[in-house]
């Protein structure tokens, strides 16, 4: 996996709320131009967004916005620290969850991660997890062997399931990694 444009760049915004509201933040986030994708989960969270979140004012704006919708209880924000992808296309991917993991050891290892084959990218990002990691496959079934060799291995791990997803996929020409776009993202902050 490769280092992208998208360290302390990106971030992820999880929101609590019933189904109803659910319906409504995924919505709302689908129609964000920096949406990066949106996802009605499994979990202690019903909805995680992904943004090209350019400040933490920007991020900060868009968890209001959610958070004044009826339904809402809780919204989590987590800047990425660090983003590396092998390079596939997420949506490719027919199966695919989103997992928290932790590390066994105390200083984590995300070139480790990085060496999952069904591990589609890796983030480090503050808060309670070390890791957000897209869990992807050809199937349910080497998702879910992934996500057990990991956890046999001694990681530990929390999975998201997507019960709706939205990739925006204008991503694909718009992505930080492409070379004529690494000043500009390393600029933005």
């Amino acid at each position: 996996m490769a280092w992208n444009g998208w360290e302390k760049r990106s971030a992820y915004l999880l929101v609590q709320c019933d189904w109803k509201a659910g319906e409504k933040v995924w919505n709302k986030a689908k129609g964000w131009r920096d949406a990066i994708g949106a996802w009605m989960l499994t979990g202690n969270w019903s909805v995680m967004v992904w943004v090209d979140a350019r400040s933490w004012e920007d991020l900060y704006q868009k968890a209001c916005e959610l958070r004044a919708i009826p339904g809402v209880t809780a919204t989590s924000t987590h800047f990425v620290y660090k983003g590396m992808t092998n390079g596939k296309w997420w949506w490719e991917q027919p199966a695919g969850a989103w997992l928290w993991v932790r590390s066994p050891h105390l200083n984590g290892e995300m070139k480790n991660v990085s060496k999952w084959k069904w591990a589609n990218s890796v983030t480090s990002i503050p808060g309670d997890w070390d890791y957000l990691v897209w869990a992807g496959g050809k199937d349910w079934e080497e998702v879910w062997k992934g996500i057990a060799d990991a956890n046999a291995a001694g990681w530990v791990t929390s999975t998201m399931v997507p019960l709706r997803s939205w990739w925006n996929k204008s991503w694909k020409k718009d992505w930080w990694a492409k070379p004529e776009q690494k000043q500009w993202a390393a600029s933005a902050w």
